[in-house]
């Protein structure tokens, strides 16, 4: 847009860049755009007006907002899966709508035309949360919200979530057997022992280097997203994972002399990218295996049914696994800083599943402690 703007008492014409075609579609967006900078320049008022603003605009503001604000920053995945809902599923349909009109019976029609489409009621919920969060996030220059809503949920008729029917596959410990004896590569074999006795998420297994690997245990301090490092997931992810003494060797052995870098690392020296790892290599073994297909999450599932399964403390049980604590027996328990004990009840919980040898291809062999275990697993049983 090209407009007159009076600069040291001179009246020079400006012009200013609005956005592509990918940003302004249609000419009603791109009017909109124009309305909106003209308000600013000609009121300088610094937020646009309650009739011109429209969802587009808002939701891109917002989504700004959430990756550079100073309190709780948003997590690159996280604003990555929050722009995939707006560019798929809530700007075709609400973009050149007036925020004003985003109320419940805009919430109720967005609800029909998602259901439509066949989605699970689970990400019906996730595109409706970010519809509410752009409504709220215009604000005056006071800090008000320009738009408050009351959402009606019966008025709106959100479809109900069933957790029984949601998808959370989880491997067997004979699954993860058959998976680990028959990986081809010491990467991958390396990489599903690992996931499976720490219980760690794929980013923070990627985010590994080796001088977080005390040869005892993993101190989980980063995470990496689309070889990218980053912050871990919560405050609770950050937390020293114990391993069995079997693990512990083969992962010296996966390490070799290296003393720096990452322990699953590219030809290129960075970190490995956890899609092409699953589509390359897990699924095709998960297909000549005949066990269904499932992420890097189902090894998650596992160590945390393994770990309830033997009995394992549960305060130690959610410090293992990243999660967070509730109630105060919970802050009052020191049990995940008692070194010892953490190591005594990590090898008396085992991992549930036949460890080999060693992770070199072509070598066969079980670990007598992996059998030890599994008798023991079985005598509770």
């Amino acid at each position: 847009m090209r407009y007159y703007a009076d600069t040291d008492g001179e009246r020079k014409r400006m012009q200013k860049f609005l956005g592509d075609f990918r940003e302004l579609p249609t000419l009603r967006a791109a009017k909109n755009a124009m309305q909106q900078e003209l308000v600013t320049i000609n009121q300088n008022v610094g937020a646009p007006s309650r009739i011109t603003l429209t969802f587009r605009t808002a939701a891109t503001q917002w989504l700004k907002d959430c990756e550079q604000r100073k309190q709780k920053p948003v997590k690159v995945s996280v604003a990555h899966l929050w722009r995939g809902i707006l560019r798929r599923h809530l700007l075709p349909l609400l973009g050149e709508l007036s925020l004003a009109d985003c109320g419940n019976r805009t919430m109720k029609s967005l609800i029909e035309r998602l259901a439509k489409k066949n989605l699970s009621p689970q990400t019906i919920h996730s595109i409706c949360a970010v519809m509410k969060q752009v409504v709220s996030s215009a604000t005056d220059a006071d800090g008000n919200q320009l738009f408050p809503m009351i959402w009606n949920r019966r008025f709106i008729d959100m479809p109900s979530v069933d957790p029984s029917k949601q998808n959370t596959p989880c491997f067997t410990a004979e699954q993860v057997s058959q998976i680990v004896a028959s990986a081809s590569g010491e990467r991958l074999r390396m990489a599903t022992i690992l996931l499976a006795s720490s219980g760690l998420r794929i980013g923070e297994m990627t985010g590994l280097e080796c001088k977080h690997f005390d040869g005892s245990c993993l101190k989980i301090e980063q995470s990496v997203w689309e070889q990218k490092v980053c912050t871990p997931k919560t405050r609770a992810a950050y937390r020293n994972v114990d391993l069995t003494p079997e693990v512990c060797t083969l992962l010296r052995e996966f390490i070799g002399q290296r003393t720096s870098g990452f322990i699953f690392n590219s030809c290129h020296r960075k970190p490995i990218t956890s899609v092409n790892l699953m589509v390359r290599e897990l699924h095709p073994l998960l297909k000549s295996l005949g066990i269904p297909k499932s992420g890097f999450h189902a090894f998650r599932r596992y160590r945390n049914t393994h770990l309830r399964q033997t009995r394992c403390p549960d305060s130690l049980l959610k410090y293992w696994m990243g999660h967070s604590s509730k109630g105060m027996s919970d802050l009052y328990d020191k049990s995940s800083e008692d070194l010892a004990y953490r190591r005594d009840v990590c090898r008396a919980m085992g991992v549930g599943f036949v460890v080999p040898k060693t992770v070199l291809s072509g070598v066969t062999g079980v670990s007598e402690d992996s059998t030890k275990t599994l008798e023991t697993i079985a005598a509770i049983g």
